[in-house]
């Protein structure tokens, strides 16, 4: 986690999943963490920390999608392959998502449970 001022109170309500392997590159093909996923992590998580979004990064081994990474999975939501695009519109694609994800999962907790215990429309 990044140092701040801010501290996060309300439990993770999900995480978004970015590979950070690099290859040792002894067959010359790409892989996410050569491609700046790890600065990636590090961008998503300052700003999921500054706009208070309950959600947590986890940076994970391979995807299997080398060659098309950065790759990164909103859990319940999108995957991301970002062909080495890391511009400020992709990034702030990911967030959209990231956003949504979170009301999504905000809506379900508040969200009325009959008797049965399933979510009433």
């Amino acid at each position: 986690m990044i140092e701040g001022d801010w501290i996060p109170t309300e439990k993770p309500l999900f995480m978004v999943r970015v590979c950070i392997n690099k290859r040792l590159n002894t067959d010359r093909l790409p892989s996410c963490g050569g491609r700046g996923s790890r600065g990636l992590a590090d961008a998503l998580e300052r700003l999921i920390l500054a706009e208070r979004i309950p959600a947590s990064i986890t940076r994970g081994p391979c995807m299997n999608n080398c060659l098309h990474g950065p790759n990164l999975k909103v859990q319940g939501a999108d995957y991301f392959n970002l062909e080495g695009d890391l511009s400020d519109a992709r990034i702030e694609e990911i967030m959209i998502a990231i956003r949504a994800e979170a009301v999504r999962r905000r809506n379900l907790r508040t969200a009325p449970v009959n008797d049965d215990g399933a979510v009433e429309p």
